[in-house]
């Protein structure tokens, strides 16, 4: 007992202050908040703005969930960083996935484990197209050939591409008349073409396109679709490729519409990752289809197929299927 006045205030805040951290250990939490971190492309790419929209959604879904993107100018990082656990999810096109399926291109010397990463759901498709001079004369990916041939920085998505085209088409470097790897920093590759020492690049992007409008209204460029025997190879491939079609109303000057190729922006996250966060932030996304396709018509344009999602090289996450079954109304 406390026989002294200060002895008996002194016991009484010691009872007082053991009661409340009692309460703060045994009481639940009413509230909680986390952060998720999702990979996505450098700044100044459309999958960083990309990974700002999902992020957005999903804190206005939710605001006890905060979400930043994390960009990355190297596009194998991000698988490697959510196998790894330093990012909760990540944008990575299809042709990264099937390249780190097969351990190809930059995968060959990365260790990955692959079956370490599940997929959530697609979320755009960027296409893949020609930019040409028009005194060049080339009207179909056959033109190529004998030209002047931007090919894009090496390790580039541009230049992974290309090289993918070369290898369905059986060209070689000297099929052409100039085989360069030019840089798009300080528009190296736009001012190769405009002075005429390259007379076509590739153009992996999405539209409209500031650069490419202003490049076309000049009247010396024109675009090109990727089609052709070679196109129809490397989707029945699988290695990652789509057909798409760029809208005549896109860019002045073109009356039909322009078949071309295209790459596919994938929501990947761990094997290891919760059900419950998975089945929020698909929620999330879901909820904000109008905002999204608001922002740029390209988001979520494609509809979710079950039997796509279990055909592909990378797993779907087992609450992404439980998801989308459970969705099929709303999709």
């Amino acid at each position: 007992m406390c026989q002294s006045t200060y002895l008996r205030d002194t016991c009484g805040i010691s009872r007082y202050l053991f009661a409340a951290l009692l309460c703060m250990v045994l009481l639940p939490s009413t509230s909680f908040s986390y952060e998720l971190l999702i990979g996505t492309g450098e700044r100044d790419s459309f999958s960083y703005y990309a990974g700002k929209l999902i992020c957005r959604s999903i804190h206005k879904f939710d605001k006890d969930v905060t979400c930043r993107p994390v960009p990355s100018d190297n596009y194998t990082d991000n698988l490697t960083n959510v196998q790894g656990g330093s990012l909760d999810m990540a944008l990575v096109n299809s042709k990264t996935i099937y390249d780190a399926f097969h351990g190809d291109k930059q995968f060959e010397y990365v260790s990955l484990d692959y079956d370490q990463l599940r997929w959530l759901m697609p979320l755009y498709r960027t296409p893949i197209l020609l930019i040409v001079r028009r005194d060049a004369h080339i009207n179909s990916l056959g033109g190529l050939v004998g030209k002047n041939v931007n090919a894009g920085r090496l390790l580039s998505l541009q230049e992974v591409v290309f090289r993918e085209i070369m290898v369905a088409t059986g060209w070689q470097e000297d099929t052409f008349r100039l085989y360069q790897n030019l840089s798009e920093s300080s528009s190296q590759d736009y001012i190769a073409l405009h002075t005429g020492s390259v007379q076509a690049m590739l153009h992996i992007g999405m539209h409209p396109d500031d650069k490419l409008e202003r490049s076309l209204a000049n009247g010396h460029t024109q675009i090109v679709g990727v089609g052709g025997q070679a196109a129809s190879q490397l989707i029945e491939g699988g290695a990652g490729f789509y057909r798409e079609a760029i809208a005549s109303d896109t860019y002045s000057g073109y009356e039909n519409d322009i078949d071309t190729l295209s790459l596919e922006t994938l929501l990947i996250t761990s094997a290891d990752s919760d059900s419950d966060t998975v089945a929020l932030v698909l929620e999330a996304i879901l909820t904000a289809t109008k905002q999204l396709q608001t922002a740029h018509p390209s988001f979520l344009a494609e509809s979710v197929d079950i039997e796509i999602l279990n055909e592909g090289y990378l797993h779907p996450h087992p609450e992404a299927i439980l998801f989308f079954q459970s969705n099929q109304n709303r999709l």
